[in-house]
């Protein structure tokens, strides 16, 4: 269940922010095409997902860059952390609060010296447990906080949405369960809160929202794409979001 009231983590983002978002969510920008320039650092913020161990899509990029397009000598940084989310959110049977990526943005970015931002969030945000009005909107305050700090440090951006929650290959652990978490998510926490994040990662509109890209349809019914782990792609997975994340920008 959401610990809605644990508001503090999040208290820098009031009701003026969210305002501010909703004016501008559904805005009209350019989207103009996105395209890497030579010698560009790009830092990949993320969750699990994305740090891997070090072993995942963010180092296959850097490898398929190096071999496919090594005039651009990008820099692929990965910024990933474990369990962390934009929401701030937590559910009960997590062991502590989850990791939430504004309290450690501003140092990332300090440490970090980078031209470009991938984010990809979602799986985590909506901790496990069913859809509401308010979970959708701290999931558009997050994605659109994140844009805004990007904005102020001049990064483009590149959203990316969250990949499918893969129960079919791994169900359940208490198929009973009523409390929802990460071991026992909500049945339908795929096609009612991660669907719905997807939609609002490619329908956000910001200035530095420069590129979306759709990496669940990709992933979605893949069953060798997962092992015995719902949330986490495997090797096979990882290398398919590397190529389509590639294919979308080696141009």
């Amino acid at each position: 269940m959401a610990d809605f009231s644990n508001m503090n983590r999040r208290k820098f983002i009031n009701r003026s922010v969210l305002a501010l978002a909703g004016t501008t969510l559904f805005g009209c920008f350019n989207r103009n095409r996105f395209k890497f320039e030579k010698n560009q650092v790009v830092g990949c913020f993320g969750d699990s997902i994305t740090f891997a161990q070090g072993n995942g899509y963010v180092e296959m990029l850097q490898e398929k860059f190096n071999e496919e397009r090594p005039e651009l000598n990008l820099k692929f940084i990965n910024l990933g952390k474990n369990s962390e989310t934009v929401t701030g959110l937590t559910e009960k049977d997590h062991p502590g609060p989850r990791p939430y990526l504004f309290e450690r943005l501003d140092q990332a970015l300090d440490n970090n010296d980078i031209d470009v931002a991938l984010f990809c969030y979602g799986m985590n945000d909506g901790i496990y447990g069913k859809p509401s009005e308010t979970l959708f909107n701290s999931f558009k305050i997050g994605v659109y906080s994140f844009l805004e700090k990007m904005r102020q440090r001049d990064i483009k951006t590149i959203l990316i949405t969250p990949p499918p929650l893969a129960l079919a290959i791994a169900p359940r652990k208490d198929p009973e369960a009523t409390s929802f978490g990460y071991k026992n998510p909500y049945p339908k926490y795929d096609e009612e809160v991660l669907k719905e994040f997807t939609r609002i990662i490619l329908e956000m509109q910001h200035p530095y929202a420069n590129a979306r890209i759709n990496i669940r349809d990709v992933l979605y019914g893949q069953d060798p794409c997962y092992d015995k782990d719902p949330i986490h792609p495997n090797k096979a997975g990882q290398r398919l979001i590397a190529d389509t994340i590639f294919s979308k920008l080696a141009f």
